[in-house]
């Protein structure tokens, strides 16, 4: 599975990138609007997903079934 939270932040680097392409006029004025509009249809498809911490029980459950056995049984 991949990085989320990396892809997110790539799509809002290409956002940025493309705003300044577009006001330095780097880009044809036909093109603007479709490119703005991909790269931001991109962005807005990508959430960022953190996934869980995984539990560790610190061994507080010893025996069958995580019933601790008295001592003298």
């Amino acid at each position: 599975m991949g990085d989320s939270c990396k892809a997110a932040s790539l799509a809002q680097d290409l956002q940025k990138e493309t705003i300044a392409a577009i006001n330095e006029g780097r880009i044809a004025v036909g093109l603007q609007e479709p490119l703005l509009g991909a790269v931001n249809d991109l962005a807005a498809r990508i959430e960022c997903v953190t996934p869980p911490k995984p539990r560790h029980d610190h061994g507080k459950h010893k025996g069958k079934h995580g019933n601790k056995q008295k001592e003298g049984d």
